[in-house]
C-alpha cells in the first residue's frame, strides 16, 4: 500500500478506499483499491476528492468510518474514507 503525502505540512494519515471506475485515480502504487494519504489537519472531504482529482460531474456516494458523510465533513486522524459511484440495483 502506497502513502501519498500532499506537499506542506502534513499532519495526519487517513485511509482512501476508493471502489470501482474510482480506484484508477488513486496515487501510483496503491494497492489495489486502498492507500493511505498524508494531508493537512482540517482537510474536507471535497478537498480530499480534490487532490485525488475524482471527476467532479459524477455523484459519489462517501463513506467516513461507515457512516455515510456530505463532502464538508472534516477529516480526522486515522479516519478510514471509502468511496463509490452511484449504484443501482433490485
Amino acid at each position: 500500500m502506497a502513502i501519498f503525502v500532499q506537499k506542506g505540512s502534513s499532519k495526519m494519515n487517513i485511509e482512501v478506499k476508493l471502489f470501482f471506475d474510482f480506484k484508477n485515480f488513486l496515487p501510483f502504487g496503491s494497492g489495489k483499491n486502498t492507500t493511505i494519504i498524508n494531508l493537512e489537519n482540517g482537510t474536507t472531504v471535497q478537498k480530499l476528492i480534490e487532490i485525488l482529482k475524482l471527476p467532479p460531474g459524477i455523484p459519489k456516494n462517501i463513506i467516513l468510518n461507515g457512516i455515510t458523510v456530505e463532502n464538508d465533513r472534516e477529516l480526522k486522524e486515522g479516519d478510514s474514507i471509502a468511496v463509490f459511484p452511484p449504484m443501482a440495483g433490485g
